[in-house]
């Protein structure tokens, strides 16, 4: 997962958990039962869970370039030194 797909997967976390929080909170408040405001707040860290966790390839479309390794000090040393 690159730095690009970790802040989508941060993002579509929190904005899962709030929807579910929210709609289970309006659902929970008419029918005057809290326990539905955790069962969707449940569905909703279940739901963002298997969407944020794994290493999708949504999640991987800016790939980090890295830098040539530079070679070892002490083994051009070595080599010079014998």
């Amino acid at each position: 997962m690159d730095y690009e797909g970790q802040k989508l997967s941060e993002i579509l976390f929190y904005y899962i958990i709030i929807l579910f929080g929210v709609i289970g909170w309006i659902y929970g408040y008419f029918l005057q039962d809290f326990t539905y405001v955790f069962y969707s707040w449940g569905v909703g860290v279940g739901i963002s869970i298997l969407l944020c966790v794994p290493d999708w390839p949504i999640y991987n479309k800016h790939p980090v370039k890295w830098l040539e390794s530079i070679p070892d000090r002490s083994q051009g040393e070595s080599k010079k030194s014998k």
